[in-house]
């Protein structure tokens, strides 16, 4: 024992990069986290900061904790992109705008003796999908999660085995193509996924609709202080959560596309369950069965005697925490 801890426990760090936060958290031995410590990524944003950002808040945190290098078993990174976990370097994360950044080595060297040949990296929405999985208990073989925030993303696990692809990249959902002349991606294609279903596409489709004054937006611009260049994901749905015609036309059509997009992914893979999460799921109690309806109908096993089970990623009371367990557990499955 030292300072009341018992040095045989052991811990494992989990650090979440995502396109609005950086979470970091200290996990134990049953996938509960003991602390936690955020910062917008915008304010850490260039890779030598973030980097130096990782290394000395996880160092304050082992310290105040009094944890000790050798009680942590890994130090997993999730990053919003494509990660070459042999390498320890992010290729292509268009969200954060890195490409082949050694991103393991430039954070070893913020890390004192044994913590830095503990560092390791994974694709965030990878690491959530492990984190859902793990701490939410599903004793599923084949289970998907997709999670929607500032992008769209998503882990697959098969035979409880998490689908990595022959570069990493697998499950990128959000750059599936749902509209093939349609807006275009800062990945270099059109009509992608998260172009049409993410946070901020439901945001520019309800400033596109009071621009193009097609609906009556009152409600919303009393929200948003009379500012279209405020409206955000979270004061449409308000807005729908308060009844607003104007909203409720908008996201229904949000709705259409997420639909159209989901239901690929369960025709193509046909999991046993599929979990939704991310910053819009904080509202699903507003849309989810209506959701769940529109997915089923455009399946193609929709008169199956069996299908996909389909929920919300309800592992963690803050659905971001899935992230931070995910990560700390990277190379468990």
């Amino acid at each position: 024992m030292k300072n009341g801890k018992d040095e045989s426990m052991e811990y494992r760090v989990g650090v979440d990069i995502g396109g609005t936060n950086l979470d970091i958290g200290l996990v134990d031995s049953e996938y509960h986290i003991i602390d936690k410590q955020s910062v917008e990524t915008k304010e850490v944003k260039e890779p030598g900061s973030m980097a130096e950002y990782i290394g000395s808040t996880v160092c304050h945190m082992l310290a105040k904790c009094c944890i000790s290098a050798g009680q942590i078993r890994t130090i997993g990174v999730g990053v919003p992109g494509t990660a070459n976990l042999e390498k320890g370097s992010v290729e292509y994360a268009n969200n954060l705008g890195f490409q082949d950044v050694p991103f393991v080595q430039m954070i070893q060297k913020n890390f004192p003796g044994e913590l830095r040949r503990k560092v390791l990296i994974e694709n965030d929405a990878n690491a959530a999908a492990i984190g859902e999985y793990l701490a939410g208990g599903y004793h599923v073989n084949h289970f998907i999660m997709i999670t929607i925030g500032t992008g769209i993303g998503g882990g697959i696990i098969m035979n409880g085995k998490l689908i990595r692809g022959v570069n990493g990249a697998a499950g990128e959902f959000g750059h599936m193509s749902i509209e093939l002349s349609g807006v275009a991606c800062n990945c270099g294609r059109r009509g992608c996924f998260e172009k049409y279903a993410s946070a901020p596409a439901l945001a520019e489709q309800m400033r596109a609709a009071l621009r193009e004054e097609s609906v009556d937006g009152r409600l919303v611009m009393n929200l948003c202080g009379g500012m279209r260049d405020r409206i955000d994901a979270r004061i449409v749905l308000e807005a729908v959560r308060r009844g607003d015609p104007a909203a409720i036309k908008v996201f229904n059509r949000y709705l259409y596309y997420l639909s159209e997009g989901i239901a690929n992914i369960i025709n193509i893979l046909q999991p046993d369950v599929l979990v939704l999460s991310g910053g819009i799921m904080r509202s699903g109690d507003l849309f989810l069965e209506k959701l769940k309806e529109m997915i089923h109908e455009k399946i193609y096993s929709r008169e199956s005697a069996v299908n996909t089970w389909i929920g919300q990623a309800d592992a963690c009371k803050d659905p971001g925490d899935a992230g931070i367990i995910g990560a700390a557990c990277i190379g468990l499955l």
